[in-house]
This record gives structure tokens, sequence and C-alpha cells, in this order.
């Protein structure tokens, strides 16, 4: 400051000397005025008392390099310009009074300065630190004029501004700029409502507030301070890399990500190095403050932190970094304390306009993100289509983590979490006097206190309206396509049984089909298991046949105008009916050469008599093996020898086939 000053007074000094003898005027302001200042002269710009002076540079050409416009408040040089263009300059007093110098050497044809000077009421220039607030007595005065603030740091710190009240409607904006001028690439931020207020901290030593379509009855106020250079950051690029520098002593600092634009995406960051000291601590939270949801708290114990976190764009992130530095070891101690990166990208989930079709988690195939939160929003068509089938080709959360499927009010009418694919499709149905849309929902989102949780590969779905079919899980029954069902149209049903019975019985599935002539165009699955990569059963030709399943589970699938049923019942295997392994032992199974339960127990303790029943003994093999040779002797040698003698009967023997003919 102190140079500041005799600079000051030295160059009030010089345009003593070479200022015109009596050049000396003051300018009286009561509304905006525009000054051409095209001669040698000291100007005095007064403005009414409880006001300051908004100063803005229309325009400046000064081509020859001894020419100088001074701006002072007091003692204060404001700003300096010379033959370089300044055009659009904003300068703000922090009173009611500024003084211009001007000091032409060049020829004035050459010469242009004209400025634009205004009183306005609030606002102002403000150094170090100070409280600064705006209220409803300023509104008459300014009119539709926005209200300016430059504040400006101690040299080599930062400047950062709090506001920490404010009754403000929606359509008013305070917008935050790093430097003292409104360029769009220098934004940090824009506030509105008291609960998106968090401290606003510039890249350089300086800040510029600008307060746009304020209305009666409408303030705020806020706290000023000047902060160390590297603690507290705002981050406002789509895509970025960054990290700070370790503080010394116990300092808290931030790093907040404000998105540029009210973008609906997802911002994905992710913690790339960690190196903290005991007792030190890195906070995470969805929003720009401390009120706002905590993700996690990471130690020195947090590292490495493997997946990527996902935030809404709109919300953005904060970095709340404590510091200890009593608690570091020099040895260990690095002087990067933390390093990441982010990027914005397009919101996770959509509207599905396909009946069917196939969603996979975000990341997918690799890890997906922590605190995601999807919605894929499937309209339901006013078809008849009254169920969505749900089929996980791939599937492996961690746990608290879901998805699920719920309609359009919220109701969860299915829930899938788990680390291995579920052992049924989903068939859910579909109430449609409540809602016409179902929805998807992946939920990764933090739990209070869970910290940042492993994260797994994810899920990979394929989803299907449905008009008819169903989850069946009655003890007994049928199923089959409706009457009047368009051709073509699948119908699909898991019919599902407790695996266990009384008495620590296993069920199983016996059912029958029965069906008339079937059209070329009819089709019928059945599987095996609940879900459509159980194993297929095979049908013969018979118009009514019974089966066993080996499950407690069937997957059928039907396609119209078929007209087959498919008639069930709970077969249920006793203890001495089971093999080793719970599965219900078919009797078909016993003894008969085949390891059907898997585990060969149907194959234990078979006599000779129930094998001859159901297989070919080696001595029979060997017979026909045997018998087999004989005929083909019989066809490749006897057979030709009679056909010779009978047409030739100069053959007298069999022997006449082996030697040669004389001619």
């Amino acid at each position: 400051m102190r140079k500041m000053f005799l600079f000051s007074v030295f160059l009030l000094g010089v345009l003593n000397v070479y200022a015109a003898p009596g050049c000396n005027k003051t300018l009286n302001l009561n509304n905006e005025t525009v000054k051409n200042l095209n001669e040698t002269c000291s100007w005095m710009v007064q403005s009414p008392n409880v006001t300051i002076i908004v100063l803005r540079v229309s325009s400046l050409l000064l081509k020859d390099p001894r020419d100088s416009v001074l701006v002072l408040e007091r003692d204060t040089l404001l700003a300096s310009y010379t033959n370089i263009d300044q055009s659009g300059d904003l300068l703000v007093s922090g009173g009611n009074s500024l003084q211009i110098e001007t000091n032409f050497k060049g020829a004035s044809s050459s010469r242009n300065v004209t400025v634009s000077l205004r009183p306005q009421a609030g606002g102002g220039r403000f150094t170090q630190t100070g409280a600064v607030s705006l209220n409803e007595t300023a509104f008459p005065l300014n009119g539709s004029s926005p209200v300016y603030f430059q504040l400006l740091a101690t040299r080599g710190q930062q400047a950062q501004i709090l506001l920490n009240d404010s009754n403000l409607l929606p359509t008013t904006q305070i917008t935050f700029y790093d430097g003292l001028q409104p360029i769009s690439k220098n934004l940090l931020a824009t506030q509105s409502t008291y609960s998106q207020f968090f401290p606003i901290t510039s890249r350089s030593g300086s800040l510029l507030i600008v307060c746009q379509s304020l209305q009666n009855q409408e303030f705020f106020s806020g706290y000023f301070k000047s902060v160390p250079a590297g603690c507290d950051m705002i981050l406002t690029p789509p895509t970025m890399n960054f990290f700070m520098q370790r503080m010394k002593d116990q300092t808290q600092c931030s790093i907040v990500q404000v998105a540029a634009s009210k973008n609906k995406g997802v911002t994905s960051f992710r913690i790339q190095n960690l190196n903290l000291c005991p007792n030190e601590r890195v906070t995470i939270y969805e929003g720009h403050s401390q009120y706002d949801k905590q993700i996690a708290v990471l130690t020195n114990e947090s590292f490495p932190v493997k997946p990527l976190i996902y935030v809404r764009t709109e919300r953005g992130f904060l970095l709340d970094v404590y510091f200890n530095d009593s608690e570091c070891s020099n040895k260990t101690t690095k002087l990067v304390a933390l390093s990441g990166m982010y990027s914005q990208k397009a919101a996770c989930g959509k509207t599905l306009n396909s009946p069917t079709g196939i969603i996979t988690s975000p990341e997918y195939p690799g890890l997906y993100p922590f605190n995601a939160y999807c919605k894929w929003q499937l309209p339901i068509p006013d078809n008849g289509s009254t169920f969505i089938y749900i089929a996980m080709e791939t599937a492996a959360l961690s746990p608290n983590h879901t998805l699920r499927v719920q309609d359009g009010t919220g109701r969860a009418l299915w829930q899938f979490s788990g680390a291995n694919l579920p052992s049924e499709d989903a068939i859910v149905y579909l109430n449609k006097s409540q809602s016409f849309v179902a929805e998807l929902i992946f939920d990764s989102t933090a739990k209070a206190g869970q910290g940042v949780g492993t994260v797994s590969s994810g899920f990979n779905v394929t989803y299907k309206l449905l008009k008819c079919g169903g989850l069946v899980t009655l003890s007994n029954g049928s199923v089959g396509v409706p009457e009047g069902m368009p051709s073509g149209e699948a119908c699909i049903w898991v019919i599902s049984l407790p695996r266990s019975g009384a008495n620590n019985s296993t069920n199983i599935i016996e059912f029958t089909l029965t069906h008339p002539k079937v059209s070329s165009n009819s089709s019928l699955t059945v599987l095996d298991g609940g879900t459509s990569k159980s194993k297929t059963f095979n049908f013969g030709s018979k118009s009514t046949q019974k089966f066993l399943s080996r499950t407690n589970a069937l997957w059928v699938k039907m396609i119209a105008p078929t007209r087959i049923n498919l008639s069930y019942n709970t077969y249920s295997c006793q203890k001495k009916d089971q093999c080793n392994n719970g599965l219900c032992l078919h009797p078909e199974w016993k003894c008969n050469g085949v390891d059907d339960c898997g585990d060969m127990t149907d194959e234990q303790n078979c006599s000779s008599s129930s094998s001859s029943k159901t297989g070919l003994k080696t001595y029979l093999v060997v017979i026909i093996a045997l018998m087999c040779f004989a005929f083909g002797v019989v066809l490749t040698i006897v057979v030709p020898a009679v056909y010779k003698r009978c047409r030739y009967p100069n053959y007298r023997h069999l022997q006449d086939l082996m030697e040669p003919t004389v001619t």
C-alpha cells in the first residue's frame, strides 16, 4: 500500500507539472452521464451522499505512448490507462467521489477517451475484508441498472465472499466473476436462493459481484475476507483435472465444482490420489455447502478410492478438506494432498420408446459408479399390455444397491439386489388404472454413514411388455394363450412353487401338455427352471404327455394362435426319494445307466435284474458283434458266388470265385 501511495503521489506531481493552467473541472452526477475526456485536465467527479460511482470506459484510443489517463480515489490509484486499448473496463468507487487525471502529448485528432459515469446506491469497492449488503433503500435510485461490488484481497491472497442472509425472489440473480470485469469466461457462480449459498472464492486476488433484477423488499448480506492462496477453489469447466496442495497448521479448505449452466445430466468424478495424515479428512457433499447431502468421509485409511462418484450436474460437489499438519510425519508427507478428475455427461436413464429392449447399468461393462440414481421410464401403451417381463442376462450389485420396478406413483413392484443372478425372471403386473408408466430404477446412492462403499460390475437386462403371461405361484393350475390374442403375440409365464414342502420334502412340477393340431406359425417353449437360460424340454409327437421338472420352477412361452394347454400340479419328493444333493429323484432315473442326479445317487445299489431291465449286458454285445461279422461275410462272398453260379453254369463251386479266368 505504501508503494502504491508513493506512486500515486509521484503521478499526481507529474500531472500537475504538465496539466493545462487552471484546468480543474468538477462533475456532479445525478444520473448516468457520458463524458468525453479529450483534453489534459483534472476532473473531480462527485455523486450524492450514500452512493458510489460506477465508471465504464466506453472508448479509449491513445496512440502516443506518453498519453495517460489515471483514475484515483483519495490517495489510491484505481486504474492507469495508456495506449493499450481497455475499452469496456469497469471501475467502482468505495465512496461518492473520484478523480480522473488526463495527460495528453499526442495530436488531438488521434485521441478518443469517452467514459460513462453513474451514481449507484449500494455496492462499491472493498479491500481486504468487510461486510457487504444490499437492501430495499437502494432500489429506487438504481432503477433497472445492475449493482456492482468489487472485492480486492490482500496481496498474495484470494478474495472470498459468503452470503449469509437474504430475501430474494426466484427471478433475482447474484452473479460472481473472477477478477473485476463481468467477462463470461471468468464466471464463477450464480446464486438466487438462500439454499444455494456457499463460499465463493476467486482464482485471482479480486472478485466482482453483479446483482440484477432486484425488486422491492429484496435484500442480501454477506461477509468478504482474504484467504490463503490455493486453499479454496471453484471449478467451472465441464471437464477438468484438479489437485490441492497441503496447507500448514490446522486449516480447512474446499474444492467446489459448479456447473456453468443448469445442465440436467450427471457429473462423474474420482479421487485418484489421496495423501492425508492421521486426523485429517475429506468430506464429500453433493451440493456446494455442508448443509447438503453428505456422500462420504475419507481419511488416510480410505485410499485407494476406486469407484467413480456420480452427482447431479445442477448440484455439483464440494470437497471439504481439513488439514492438521501437527499430525504429519515429514517422511511421509507429500506436497499434493489430493488429486482427481471430473467430467459432465448425459444423465443415466431415459424414456424407453420401444416395448422391448435392453438396459445396462452406467459405465457397463465396467464397474458402475457410486451414488448413481438412474430412471428409465417405460410408457404403457393403451393396447392391452399389462405385464413387464424382466430377464437379467448379467447381474452383480453390491450391498444396499438395487434395481427395481415401480409404477408412476413410486409404488415398488419388484426389486433385485445381490451378487448372483436371480433364480427366476420377473414378470410384473402393471395396474393401468393407477399409472400408465412403468419405471426401472437403479440406485447406488450414498446412505447415511456408509462412506464410499464398494461397487460391482452391474447388470445387463432385457425388458419386454406383455399382453399375457404372468408369475404363477398356485400349487396346481394351467396356462394357455387367451382367446382373441393377436397372431404372433408372445405370452410368458414363470410357474414357481416353494422349494420345500412338509416333512423335508422337495417340490418339483409335474405337468401335462394337451393340444389340438398345432398351426404352422404356433410355438411352444418350456424350460426346466425359472429363467430364459434354463434347459429346454424336448417334446414328442403324442397329443398328451406327462413330464417332471428337475426344479421347482418352469419357464413357459407360447406364441399365438397356439391352442396348447399346460396343466401342472405339485410333485413332492420325500427324503427317501431324493438324490444326495437334494434333487427329486424321478422314478425313471433309477438304475438307467445315466447319472441324472449329478452325484450318481440314482445309479447306486442297482441289482443285476434291475440292470438287465434297463441296459444290455457285455456278453450280449459280443454275440451281436460276431453275428454282424458273419452276416457281412455272407453278403460279400457267398451271395456273389451263388449269383454267378446261377448265371454262369461253368462255376461249380465257391472256389471258382477266387481263381482267375483264362481266355
